[in-house]
Formats: C-alpha cells, sequence, structure tokens
C-alpha cells in the first residue's frame, strides 16, 4: 500500500499522484454522490417508518447502519476532491465496513419474531435462541472490527500493520459465517413452514401447550358458543398476519443475500491486502459493495413489517 501523506488541502490530481494514492486511484465523485442521495433516501423513510408505526427496532439497527453509509460515501467524495488524505480513506473503510453488522441485527431479530407468528414447530431453533445466538455474533463481529479498524486508524505507520488488518478480516468472516449459518436455517424454516413439515418433536410440545391455552381460554368465557365466534374471528385476524409475516420475510431473505455478497467481496478484498487487484480498482466497490447494501436496505423499506402486518397501537417489541 503507497504512503498516505495528509494534505490539508485541495488540488487537482494526476493520474500519478492518483496511482501513488491509498485507493490506487481517484473515487468518482458522482458515484459517491449518488450513493449519499440513496442511502440518505432510505435512511429517511426508515426513520419515519419506525415512527409511524412504532417499530423502534430499526432505530439501532437500519437507522444506524444507514447513517454509516453515508459517512462511509462522503469519505468516498470527500476523497475525490483531495485523494492523498488519510483520514477520509480510514474513515471510508472503518464505516462502510461496519454497516452491515446493523443490517443483519434486524434481520436476525425480525426473523425470530416472524417464528414465533408463522410457526416455533417449524424452526430448529427456538425465537428466543435466534435472537440470542446470532445477535451475540453479531456484537462478536461488530467488536472486531471495531478493534481491526480502531488500530489501523490510530496508527501513523505506512502501510498499515498486518495485524489491525487481520482482525477486520476476522470480524468480516466472521460475520460472513455466521450470515450463512442464519440463511441456512431461515430457508429451512421457510421450507417447512411453507410445506407444513414441523420438527415432531417441537410440534407435539407446542400443540399441548395450545391444548391447555384453548382450555384456559375457552373456561374464561364461559360460554362455548362465545369462544367459537372469537376463534372465528381470531383465525382470520391469524391468516392475514400470517400473510403479511411471508412479505416480510422476503425483505429479510433479500437483505441477507446481499450482506452474504458483500461480505465474501470484503473479505477477499482485506486478504489480498492494501495494494491488492480489488482495493485498487473503484468499480469493485461501487458493484458488489454499494449496489448490493442498497438493495439490502430497501428490501427492508418495501417490505417493512407496518406494511403487511396488523397496525400497532403501542411501542412494542421489537
Amino acid at each position: 500500500m503507497p504512503k498516505l501523506p495528509i494534505l490539508t488541502s485541495s488540488t487537482t490530481m494526476s493520474d500519478d499522484t492518483a496511482d501513488a494514492s491509498a485507493y490506487g486511484y481517484t473515487p468518482t465523485a458522482w458515484v459517491a454522490l449518488t450513493f449519499i442521495c440513496l442511502f440518505s433516501v432510505s435512511d429517511v423513510v426508515h426513520l419515519a417508518q419506525g415512527c409511524f408505526y412504532k417499530y423502534y427496532l430499526v432505530f439501532p439497527t437500519l437507522v444506524i447502519g444507514c447513517t454509516l453509509e453515508i459517512i462511509g460515501w462522503a469519505a468516498r467524495y470527500w476523497s475525490s476532491q483531495n485523494v492523498l488524505a488519510r483520514d477520509p480513506f480510514l474513515m471510508q473503510i472503518i464505516t462502510l465496513i461496519f454497516a452491515p453488522v446493523f443490517f443483519s441485527a434486524y434481520c436476525y431479530t425480525i426473523l425470530g419474531v416472524a417464528i414465533t407468528a408463522l410457526g416455533p414447530q417449524y424452526s430448529l431453533l427456538s425465537p428466543k435462541w435466534y435472537v440470542a445466538v446470532f445477535v451475540s455474533c453479531d456484537v462478536v463481529s461488530l467488536i472486531l472490527q471495531a478493534v481491526g479498524g480502531g488500530w489501523a486508524a490510530s496508527t501513523d505507520v505506512s502501510p498499515i500493520p498486518h495485524t489491525p488488518t487481520n482482525i477486520m478480516v476476522g470480524g468480516i468472516i466472521f460475520q460472513l459465517v455466521t450470515m450463512i449459518i442464519f440463511s441456512y436455517l431461515a430457508a429451512d424454516f421457510m421450507w417447512r413452514a411453507h410445506t407444513k413439515k414441523p420438527f415432531k418433536r417441537r410440534a407435539a410440545a407446542i400443540q399441548q401447550q395450545e391444548i391447555e391455552l384453548t382450555d384456559a381460554e375457552t373456561a374464561q368465557k364461559g360460554s362455548l358458543r362465545d369462544s367459537r365466534a372469537s376463534s372465528v374471528e381470531d383465525i382470520a385476524v391469524r391468516q392475514r398476519e400470517m400473510r403479511g409475516w411471508w412479505f416480510v420475510t422476503l425483505g429479510v431473505a433479500i437483505c441477507s443475500v446481499c450482506i452474504i455478497l458483500r461480505g465474501f467481496y470484503r473479505s477477499v478484498e482485506l486478504v489480498q491486502g492494501w495494494d491488492g487487484y480489488l482495493i485498487e480498482h473503484e468499480v469493485y466497490q461501487d458493484v458488489l459493495d454499494g449496489i448490493p447494501m442498497f438493495i439490502a436496505i430497501a428490501s427492508v423499506n418495501i417490505f417493512h413489517p407496518g406494511f403487511f402486518l396488523p397496525r400497532r397501537q403501542g411501542w412494542k417489541n421489537p
């Protein structure tokens, strides 16, 4: 990786200067501005959706992730004006690496709620375990990437030492493996729920719980006729809600696939090193990171739970 001198003012960069920069090229200004606009629109929409539909989950996940994407692409625009400056280069590396961690946290949590709604008997893990295991893995991934990124940002040595780079790579690969396992379990759940093929042991336990709950509700109502009438209404609402959850999980699926695609790219990029082929060719950053991440965040805008599930009356979990 070339040395990273810090300039204090913008200058017109020659091709030789761009080649000597940390990028190996000068980031294209209009590309950076385009992604700034796209992620800003998505961020504002997520804020509006979270407030209007009372889904606070989007604030610590999607909103933060979108904001990091905006900062990262703003840093790349800064670099387009001053390509030899070290700060924007490190800023865009760190923020664009961090952002998907928050998107995946949303996917993990939402799928846990979807499993509760569509049928825990179709899932290998219980909804609580989905949240506990995968969100914990997300935190570990974030810590590894934060340590590596912070170390890289604080060093004055060029090229950046291997150790912080390796820590960042470890965090990205850990996140990638976690998302692949999650996607497999999620696909297995959705296939079983669609084909009505539950895990027998879990189905038996849940059926027994439902029988006990139904008996208790019938006794409280005091009338079998009232209980049946209520059950018909509940079933109709339940069916509409279940159809809505299929759309929500479609958004999670699209988001997950995009995160996995981007994870493969980032892993190979950093393994190649700071002077590797991928990191020195802008098109890969734009096509294999920027576009997938926008598709990921836009998919959960489009398939937001508020569009497809019953309207909430208050701020509930998630």
